[in-house]
């Protein structure tokens, strides 16, 4: 699958639950333990970047609530999991967490509703936002981005491939086309980017704005400065040579 497939490919692992008790109580097919070194495997494999910018091939991990045998242990189970995947370097590429309600034979139920929200929020919070920096870092290439709508002054685009990840634009592209972009920051489970490379000297000053470390102020000044003929006029234009410099990997002058 590395070998022949388009990077950016997932392996979605059903562990539904890390409880032992959970596990015995549904016939699952695979332990905590099991899982875990799945994932290990996985990513000593496949973590390696390929064409699109992302990694060649990752696990993901899908929870289920509202099995039988859940209990106050349930819960926090899942999340010592999550937490030994950050802890061991690994990465994640999608988690899914779904609340299903017995249909084929009642059971008593023990975790509420509520429970499952607070859950949810927890693995986005701690778990999805820390992940998706360690995959996609600020810098990072992905190519062929496809615009799919603008939303306000924001347009959406996203690869083709498994569970692609959404890219937010913070400016009006044209709709229907590809573009490589590098990524300038996170959501919980999305990215900002910018066109690569950047045409400083034609593009939108929200465009510079969310260039790493510049900002409005500073993007005023560079936008007030244009055109340049030089990244040596380009260094000039800001307060700070080092932030200056550091962007030469994002914009283009031509």
């Amino acid at each position: 699958m590395v070998r022949h497939c388009t990077s950016g490919n997932v392996l979605a692992f059903g562990l539904e639950s890390a409880d032992p008790e959970v596990m015995r109580a549904n016939n699952l097919n695979a332990t905590a333990e099991e899982t875990m070194q799945a994932i290990r495997i996985v990513n000593e494999i496949g973590r390696a970047r390929g064409g699109s910018g992302l990694p060649e091939l990752l696990p993901g991990l899908n929870f289920v609530i509202g099995l039988e045998g859940e209990s106050e242990r349930t819960l926090p189970s899942n999340l010592v999991f999550l937490h030994q995947v950050l802890r061991e370097g690994l990465l994640l590429r999608r988690i899914n967490i779904r609340q299903v309600s017995c249909i084929r034979r009642q059971f008593e139920g023990t975790l509420r509703h509520g429970e499952f929200l607070r859950f949810k929020a927890s693995v986005r919070d701690e778990i999805d936002a820390e992940m998706l920096r360690r995959l996609v870092p600020v810098g990072t290439r992905l190519t062929r981005v496809f615009t799919e709508m603008r939303e306000g002054k924001v347009t959406f685009g996203r690869q083709l491939g498994t569970y692609p990840l959404l890219v937010g634009i913070p400016y009006a592209l044209e709709i229907g086309r590809f573009y490589d972009v590098k990524v300038v920051d996170w959501g919980q489970r999305s990215i900002t980017a910018v066109e690569y490379p950047l045409h400083v000297n034609h593009c939108h000053i929200t465009a510079l704005e969310a260039l790493p470390g510049v900002g409005r102020k500073r993007a005023m000044r560079i936008f007030r400065s244009l055109p340049f003929h030089s990244f040596d006029e380009f260094v000039s234009s800001l307060d700070d040579e080092a932030l200056a410099r550091s962007l030469f990997d994002y914009v283009a002058l031509d």
